[in-house]
């Protein structure tokens, strides 16, 4: 990497448009292509780290996302993502310099977690820019034809910010296909697709967990539906880490998972972290799941079954009850990610092409197909064994509420 003060005024010269995206590649040593659905991206990068994470979120691949392996032929359409991990100070400087010399006026935007950002209008492009009172790392992203230029901190989190923007554009993409978010985990047992729908802390991610006894882990918190007529709706994972504290690990038989080497360690030391509700949590890929206690991962699933779980602190209820689906389609509106819904997540790049009425539909559509397959409510206690917790679910693939 060149010294600090060429770093500032060659980025300030593509900021401006006095040199291409291109000019940068030279800086770039790390390469990895991914494709999100149908369309390819080049990721060049100036850490590892970088294309590394890019590699571990993506997997197991799916129809939606997929690393291609280098000795594969890339198709469809290529874009390209170069990534710049500078110190916190260059990207603070150049960031300063976007909103003093931005023409027009900022366009407010909310990134993932529902950080706030600014679009500010660049002759090299239009470039979003965090809120620097937000709390979060500085970071930039430059808009150009057929590219996106990442310029973040050279810390481990933020260097996690091309992965991030690959799966937005994933998202959109897949939208603009009919697919539709769900703040719902989702497992296989026995072949068939169970998807868990609930609220924060209802139990999703531990139930679909517990069900792998007997299967496979598809997601975690989010999960992408594709439903259509005379098919069973279809289930693919919206990559993303498994969020769990220790009482969950613990009760899941994983007590000393706070000293495995993770791509995010976060540190345990006077949290909350031993409560089953804590809201400090270890931060676990599927694939690192995957490596450290020999899961099953699955690409997709049908849905064969909907659980709406909820976890009892303390108690050893186990309780399972059949859900008419008109109840089901209520619960299922309210954890559904399109306009309208107080979760759905903005497009911050702005290249989402769905008009907000066809995504309406698109939404209603997946509700009303999801509700029509079997649906359960599941109350289980954090003291009832997890073995107990995944037979009752087992049988309802047996009850008379599977087969309506």
């Amino acid at each position: 990497m060149p010294a600090a003060d060429q770093v500032i005024s060659m980025l300030d010269a593509f900021l401006h448009g006095d040199t291409h995206a291109a000019s940068l590649d030279a800086w770039c040593t790390e390469k990895i292509t991914v494709q999100l659905s149908g369309l390819t991206i080049e990721v060049l990068a100036s850490t590892s780290t970088a294309t590394t994470y890019v590699q571990r979120l993506f997997t197991p691949p799916s129809n939606l996302w997929n690393v291609v392996r280098p000795d594969a032929a890339a198709t469809g359409v290529t874009a390209t993502m170069r990534c710049l991990a500078l110190p916190r100070a260059h990207v603070s400087a150049l960031a300063e310099r976007v909103r003093s010399r931005g023409t027009g006026a900022p366009r407010p935007a909310l990134m993932h977690v529902g950080a706030p950002a600014t679009w500010h209008q660049m002759p090299g492009g239009p470039v979003l820019l965090t809120d620097p009172d937000a709390g979060i790392a500085p970071q930039l992203i430059v808009r150009h034809p057929g590219s996106f230029t990442v310029i973040t901190c050279d810390d481990t989190d933020a260097t996690m910010n091309a992965a991030r923007h690959l799966r937005e554009i994933g998202y959109r993409r897949a939208e603009d296909d009919g697919w539709v978010c769900l703040h719902a985990s989702a497992a296989t047992m026995d072949g068939r697709g169970i998807l868990v729908v609930g609220d924060s802390g209802a139990g999703k991610s531990t139930l679909a967990l517990a069900a792998t006894a007997k299967g496979a882990f598809l997601s975690n918190d989010r999960t992408m539906i594709d439903a259509c007529s005379g098919v069973a709706p279809q289930a693919v994972a919206m990559p993303g880490p498994i969020r769990l504290n220790g009482g969950t690990l613990q009760a899941l038989g994983y007590a000393s998972a706070e000293q495995w080497d993770l791509t995010r360690p976060q540190s345990t030391m006077n949290t909350d972290w031993q409560n089953f509700r804590g809201s400090n949590k270890l931060h676990i890929l599927p694939s690192e799941w995957h490596e450290r206690t020999g899961t099953p991962l699955a690409m997709s699933a049908t849905v064969d079954l909907v659980v709406f779980p909820q976890v009892i602190q303390g108690s050893q209820e186990l309780h399972l009850q059949a859900m008419h689906p008109e109840s089901a389609r209520e619960l299922l509106g309210a954890q559904c990610m399109s306009p309208g819904d107080n979760i759905y997540v903005s497009d911050w790049l702005g290249i989402r092409t769905t008009s907000p009425d066809d995504l309406a539909r698109n939404g209603a559509r997946v509700v009303g197909a999801l509700a029509d397959r079997p649906a359960v409510s599941l109350r289980f206690g954090t003291r009832a064994p997890y073995a107990a917790v995944t037979e009752t679910v087992r049988a309802a693939f047996s009850s008379p509420a599977s087969h309506r």
